[in-house]
């Protein structure tokens, strides 16, 4: 029987890179063969340059165009799943690889912020644009 501080413990996990990776090539099983040959190219992950051929370049391209929300929507999905279950390594992919790259592009940003939670969105305006440099000329979502 688990007792109320296990059950805290256990909410209060966040989910490591390794985990986070299994998830994404659930999700998107037809990316297993850019994940095989980047392990065959760095003998690791390295997720910043993982997730930015797997997320940044198509959610990216998708944005501009702003026509297969399904898609959006899925990609978004797992971003903001990213951040709010991460642990710091995790959340640190999406705040300098993913959320700096998409705001590069106001028009990718602008859309971005259609589909997004009001938490991601608050972190974003309340946070992450203050606090990273990289951003501060960058508009609310």
């Amino acid at each position: 029987m688990m007792k109320v501080d296990d059950l805290t413990i256990e909410r209060d996990k966040k989910v490591t890179s390794e985990e986070t990776v299994e998830e994404f090539l659930v999700t998107f099983p037809e990316c297993k063969h850019i994940y095989t040959e980047h392990l065959k190219d760095y003998g690791e992950l390295l997720q910043h340059v993982f997730y930015a051929e797997v997320i940044n370049l198509p959610l990216s391209e998708l944005l501009k165009t702003n026509k297969d929300t399904a898609q959006i929507q899925k990609y978004i999905g797992f971003v903001e799943r990213m951040w709010s279950q991460g642990d710091e390594t995790v959340q640190n992919v999406v705040d300098v690889t993913i959320l700096e790259y998409l705001s590069d592009d106001e028009e990718v940003w602008i859309h971005f912020g259609t589909y997004i939670s009001d938490n991601f969105r608050n972190y974003i305006n309340r946070e992450l644009l203050k606090q990273n440099c990289a951003m501060w000329h960058v508009k609310q979502v």
